[in-house]
Formats: structure tokens, sequence, C-alpha cells
């Protein structure tokens, strides 16, 4: 039987998509560098970006894979358990497998959705081109949003150039990716 984190993976590579993985580094099962794993700890986010040379390999118990961190290329390896969510890394659209997501990040998923402000004052927030990733649950009960971000900043009909450079220099960068 092929795990469902498989069928994603291999669905996205089939379609010519990036697989994004949100990995809890925490598990000791989890083999990633020291100063990878203290530093992402349970939000350790993998792009298994098909023209890197990755090696991927799909077994038995996870997936293993060689990652680039820094320069410095590290053989990998994610036990089922520590993946918790699988998305398209261009569309955020993928899945959530609720049993895997740690305690902290439903906790922190919980506090900013109770931080959020209500519809109305929502709506006037929301840039019209935003598009929000729609992930499905594997485990049957509603799958919550990978991560809390901050909500958009009011932004007129037609940006311009400055306007667009100022958004994205808003973007995190992810330190994490292979």
């Amino acid at each position: 039987m092929v795990h469902p984190v498989q069928s994603v993976i291999e669905s996205l590579y089939a379609a010519g998509r990036c697989p994004r993985l949100h990995v809890d580094a925490t598990q000791p099962a989890v083999v990633v560098p020291d100063f990878i794993r203290q530093q992402w700890r349970e939000r350790l986010i993998i792009d298994l970006d098909a023209s890197y040379p990755l090696d991927l390999v799909f077994g038995e118990k996870g997936i293993a894979a060689d990652l680039s961190f820094g320069g410095h290329v590290t053989r990998c390896s994610f036990p089922w358990e520590s993946i918790y969510i699988v998305m398209d890394r261009a569309t955020g659209r993928g899945i959530v497998l609720d049993r895997h997501v740690p305690e902290s990040v439903k906790r922190q998923q919980q506090q900013a959705a109770a931080a959020q402000p209500a519809p109305a004052q929502q709506a006037a927030r929301v840039e019209p081109a935003e598009v929000k990733p729609e992930l499905r649950s594997v485990d049957g009960e509603a799958a919550a949003e990978p991560e809390a971000a901050p909500p958009p900043e009011v932004a007129p009909a037609s940006p311009s150039e400055d306007q667009a450079k100022k958004r994205r220099a808003a973007f995190r960068v992810i330190d994490g990716g292979g």
C-alpha cells in the first residue's frame, strides 16, 4: 500500500509541480543536520524540487533525499509520522495529516485564528488577487492552514512597481528549503 504522503508527492511530480513538506524535525527518527533541527524544530519546510538531484527514495517507514543546507548536501530522512503537510509549493494546495501535526503548531494556529479580525473587517484588508491555500485533511477533520500569516496590507486597485517591490520585500524567506 502506498502512503498518502508518497501518493501526493508522486502526483505533484507527475503534474510538473514542486512538493513542499512541513516536517516535525524534533522527532528522534528525523535525520537532518543538527543546526537545522535546532533552528526549525516542528516547522521545518522542505521543497522537493525535481530540478535538484535529490536521489529521493520512498521506503516502508518514510522518505530519504539528498538536501542542500547552506550549500552543503546532506542525506536526510523523514519518517511518515514526521510529515504533517504535503502541498504544491506554487499553489499551496495539498493535504494535512492531522494526527501528525505537532501540538505546538496546533496551538499557534488556534491562537492566530482567534486573533483574526471579524469577517467584515478582514474583507476590507484583503488584496483582490490573494489566493488562500486549499488543504484537505487525510484524517477526516477540518484541515487547518499550515501557518498563520500576518494579515495582508491594504493595496490600491492598480499597484505601482514601487508598491509591488515593497510588498515583495515584506515576504518572509524560508531558510529551510532543500
